[in-house]
């Protein structure tokens, strides 16, 4: 029996030294695979490597690009300060528009003047051709009334032919 079970055990051995050399079969062939840790320390530092040298040229050229807005914009304040310079301060501004309209007005009122002036000319010049007019009319009723009608006329033109043409008494 013991004889049975010394080979029941060496069985069971066999087959997990079988099971045992499998696996080492397996690792031996992921190891042959696997990087080692010279190649994997060498791949990390080409990676940052070049990551590294990446960003130091992404950093300058971000370094030239902002310089060039600190250029630009330090000539836009210089520009902006000398145009202020030259631009008037709002109490200028208000000054002027307030001088420009009361020029405007004082001209104004010297044309509302003149045309004021102009049309009491016009008025009495007016007035004078109407009182003209009437005196007209008043000299042509008299001298109508002076004068004979056509009617009356040719009635006393007939009556002076009959009196002529008429046979004496």
């Amino acid at each position: 029996n013991e004889l049975a079970a010394l080979k029941d055990s060496h069985k069971r051995m066999v087959e997990i030294h079988g099971k045992s050399a499998k696996d080492v079969d397996a690792l031996k062939t992921l190891h042959a695979h696997h990087a080692t840790m010279a190649e994997r320390l060498d791949y990390m530092e080409k990676v940052l490597g070049d990551s590294a040298d990446k960003h130091f040229q992404e950093l300058q050229a971000l370094k030239v690009a902002h310089q060039k807005h600190v250029d630009a914009l330090t000539k836009s304040g210089k520009d902006s300060a000398t145009a202020l310079q030259h631009h008037a301060n709002v109490s200028e501004r208000i000054a002027y528009i307030e001088k420009l309209m009361g020029d405007s007005s004082d001209h104004h009122t010297r044309e509302i003047e003149a045309l004021k002036a102009a049309h009491g000319l016009h008025a009495k010049e007016l007035a004078g051709a109407k009182d003209a007019a009437s005196r007209l009319s008043i000299a042509s009723k008299m001298q109508e009334s002076k004068h004979l009608s056509t009617a009356e006329r040719l009635d006393m033109l007939e009556s002076r032919l009959k009196h002529c043409f008429a046979p004496a008494p």
